[in-house]
Parts: C-alpha cells; structure tokens; sequence
C-alpha cells in the first residue's frame, strides 16, 4: 500500500529554515531564493523516489514523459515556493494577479486544491484592506505559519484555523463572519490523518481517487455562495481560476452529489490544462 500524503516525513521549511530565507531573501533578494530552491528541488527529485514514482504515474496517465515532466513539475514547485515566500512577507506585486472583480466574492466559501499557488493571493490583502480571510490548513502548517508570522512581526489581515480542529464552535464562528462578508479557504483535494475513513469516490483521468467529504459538507453547511478556485502560473503572472457552484436541488443529498461531482470535474479539468503545476506528490490513485 503507498504511503499517505501526510505519513510522509515531513519535508517543508520549519521556523527556522523559513527565518534563514527570510534574512537571506531581505539581504541578497529573491534571485538567491530561487538559485537555492532550484538545486533543492532537483535534489529532492533525485532522492525522493516514491514522490517521483507518483508524479511519473500521473503524467503516463496524461500521455507525457513521465520522467521530463515530472522533473519540470518539481522546479516548478521550488520556483512557486519562493513567490509564496515573498507574499507571505507582503513584498509580492498584486499587479501580477489576474483576477475578476473581487468585490463580487465578499461573504464566499472557496473550495481550494493543490494546483498553482493559492496562497498568491495572500499579498491581495494589501490591496483590499477591507476583506478579512479566514483559512483552513493542516494543523503544524498553521502553527509554523503563525509562529513564522509573529517572529517577523508581520501582521495580514487573515486568521489561521487548524483543520483537524473544526468544532461547533468554530462552525458558528465561520458562519458568522462569512455573513459579515469575509471570506474562507480550504481545499477539497487532500484528504488528512483525521479524516481519512470520511472520503467519497470521485472519477479522475479514468481512475477512481478519494476526496474529503468534510470540506464539501461544511461549504454547504455555511449556506453561502461556493466556488471552486485554483490560482495558477501565466507567464509571468498568476491568474485566479474560479467556478461558482450553483446546481442546488431541495434535497440536500441530491446537491451535495452535485457538489462532489462538479468539484471533482473542475480538478480533473484544471490538472490537465496545467499539468506542470500539479503539486501532489504523493500516489494520490492509491485508495486503499
């Protein structure tokens, strides 16, 4: 049986990596980050051979050379990691999103995946002071994140909730600042430790993989408008990708099939448009 996304060792920066960048991208720049990130990311490609082996499956199943593609999609992702960094610091240029008018998201629950680079949109806070976010990551990803952000002194207009901690509490606490018009993230394409006997079946590339049901069940619980959204490279910009949700029926069995369905479409159908910019790695047809 192939390992789990998260049963793999633990591979991102900690703290202290993420304050070494931090210096060394405030004294040298971001073209020192990505010189660095490039030769980690092919060293990881070398090395990691069941992350290789995963993406080479991927990319049979989309008729590409496995072993080119899958080498392009890791210096992909050290290059996105180094624009993550940069926004997470708020030195990011929101001129290089793309994206419709975001006044029209105010009060939206937006269904993410691990396409692209969603946390682009982090330097977007800059620019709309007025719109607070609410996200929803993996639990040592939010404490590294936060403890990152207070060591820097770096204050954005987002709170971080640990998704493995989601309780009435916190049900009541999102439902009401959605309705106060802020905005939640949270993705609908790696299912976690937790809730890993709480997936449904979903069809992809022809094979059959799993999704978390939590995330689709608690967008619906909020009852307000879903989106699916991926923000992904173009050149030398990022453009936002969002799908609206909007195939209710009055029986909520019915819609949240609906809801299965059509997020799953939209992530086969991003994942082939941009294939490069797929960043899973681990085996994630393994269902068992």
């Amino acid at each position: 049986m192939a390992e789990k996304w998260f049963q793999f060792s633990e591979e991102s920066a900690g703290n202290k990596r993420l304050l070494l960048s931090y210096w060394a991208y405030k004294i040298f720049g971001s073209s020192v980050l990505r010189v660095i990130a490039f030769f980690v990311s092919l060293s990881v490609f070398l090395t990691a051979s069941k992350r290789r082996r995963a993406s080479e499956k991927l990319y049979k199943l989309l008729k590409k050379p496995p072993f080119i593609t899958a080498l392009i999609q890791f210096l992909n992702y050290g290059n996105a990691l180094v624009d993550k960094f940069v926004s997470v610091v708020g030195d990011f240029d929101a001129n290089k999103i793309i994206i419709d008018d975001i006044e029209i998201y105010n009060g939206a629950f937006f269904i993410t995946s691990h396409i692209g680079n969603i946390e682009i949109l982090r330097s977007l806070i800059n620019e709309y002071k007025d719109i607070h976010i609410n996200i929803f990551l993996q639990a040592n990803a939010c404490k590294i994140f936060n403890e990152f952000l207070k060591r820097i002194e770096t204050k954005v207009n987002a709170d971080i909730f640990p998704v493995e901690e989601i309780s009435p509490e916190t049900s009541i606490l999102i439902s009401e600042r959605l309705k106060a018009g802020e905005i939640v993230f949270m993705a609908g394409d790696r299912v976690s430790a937790q809730s890993s006997n709480t997936v449904y079946e979903a069809d992809f590339l022809e094979k059959k993989i799993n999704l978390p049901l939590g995330t689709l069940k608690f967008a619906l619980l909020m009852d307000v408008p879903i989106y699916f959204i991926v923000c992904v490279k173009d050149g030398e910009k990022y453009r936002v990708l969002t799908r609206k949700f909007e195939n209710y029926n009055q029986s909520k069995k019915i819609t949240l099939e609906n809801l299965k369905k059509e997020y799953a479409e939209f992530f086969e159908e991003v994942t082939m448009k941009y294939p490069y910019q797929f960043y899973h790695f681990y085996d994630i047809f393994d269902n068992q």
